[in-house]
């Protein structure tokens, strides 16, 4: 059992390129007609190693087709995420609207706000803006930023931002604390 698996692990880290190029060649020492195959002596080699060529040959494009199918389904599942996240956008909410304006319209990189903040974590779950640095303080809160896919969508469609109320506070904002400076 270690053996199958230690080999389904070797295949698993062969480059797609090597694994194009093994399945080539063994599929044309397995199919080239004899005239041919004799004038590029692989003939011999064939006959004597047919049994180990054609396992070798059927497992190198069961692996491949398996590549194949990974990158589709792949680039599939990214489509259908940038579809949700496009959807998040235009289903915002005007609160939401109202802290993303900063970003986009005020061009602000970076929103203080602080851990309690609901709208802000509502847009970290949807993925939208994401927490900068893990270091903040109660009073002044923490540096949030927006996804550069979020803002290259935002900057291309400001009409979602319509409808926006308020703006990102942070605690000591909400609080009703002065800066002192």
């Amino acid at each position: 059992m270690d053996a199958i698996t230690g080999l389904l692990d070797f295949f698993r880290k062969i480059p797609t390129a090597l694994l194009v190029a093994i399945t080539c060649g063994l599929s044309l020492i397995l199919f080239l007609p004899e005239s041919l195959a004799s004038k590029v002596a692989v003939d011999g080699f064939r006959k004597e190693y047919r049994n180990f060529i054609g396992p070798a040959f059927l497992l190198a494009v069961s692996f491949l087709v398996a590549r194949v199918y990974q990158f589709f389904h792949d680039l599939y599942g990214d489509r259908q995420r940038h579809k949700v996240r496009i959807s998040y956008l235009e289903k915002l909410t005007p609160e939401e609207k109202g802290y993303l304006w900063s970003y986009i319209i005020d061009g602000e990189n970076s929103l203080m706000c602080g851990p309690e903040d609901g709208v802000m974590g509502g847009l970290v779950a949807k993925r939208i803006t994401y927490r900068a640095a893990n270091v903040g303080s109660m009073i002044d809160g923490f540096a949030f930023n927006l996804q550069p896919w979020a803002r290259e969508h935002l900057q291309n469609n400001t009409h979602l931002l319509e409808g926006a109320v308020g703006r990102a506070m942070t605690p000591g904002e909400k609080l009703g604390f002065r800066r002192r400076f």
